[in-house]
């Protein structure tokens, strides 16, 4: 396809065709025939292309219109509408979590490696556990004569 074939006049439909004679105001006549030739079109064609559009638009809002009105509920609301949505806190204070933290181990946001004898990021430590095949809790509760005597190089003295 050539560059100019996308603007090459479309060939007559096969659907046979009827003229609509129209009236108009000369004025109205003269604007619509100077706007047809600044686009290039003859004034059938852009008749034709504004009663197609308007009747394309005005099928699919009447198509949409009747399916909006005759669609029902597909589902049932998730949320009624007088439903709580917060819970009732019955549980213990977050003080007393029994999950693991490295608070205990940590100076300046650092944590000691016992094994590499050396300080890495609290952020990083993870990371650097896996390294030696472990997990942070198990590095560190492993070897707890060297993480503290680490800890205890590293205090400020108070």
């Amino acid at each position: 396809m050539g560059k100019l074939d996308k603007y090459a006049r479309q060939s007559k439909s096969k659907e046979p065709s009827k003229v609509l004679p129209i009236r108009l105001p000369e004025s109205v006549y003269e604007r619509f025939r100077q706007c047809c030739e600044g686009l290039g079109l003859s004034m059938s064609e852009a008749g034709y292309l504004l009663i197609k559009e308007e009747l394309e638009d005005s099928l699919y809002n009447a198509n949409t219109d009747e399916i909006a009105a005759t669609t029902q509920r597909i589902q049932n609301p998730i949320h009624y509408e007088r439903t709580l949505y917060t819970k009732e806190n019955t549980a213990r204070s977050p003080s007393f979590s029994t999950r693991w933290t490295s608070i205990d181990y940590e100076i300046e946001n650092e944590l000691p490696c016992p094994l590499c004898h050396q300080w890495y990021s609290k952020a990083n430590f993870s990371r650097h556990a896996k390294n030696h095949s472990t997990t942070t809790k198990e590095l560190l509760e492993s070897n707890t004569d060297i993480v503290y005597e680490m800890i205890n190089e590293r205090k400020p003295n108070t």
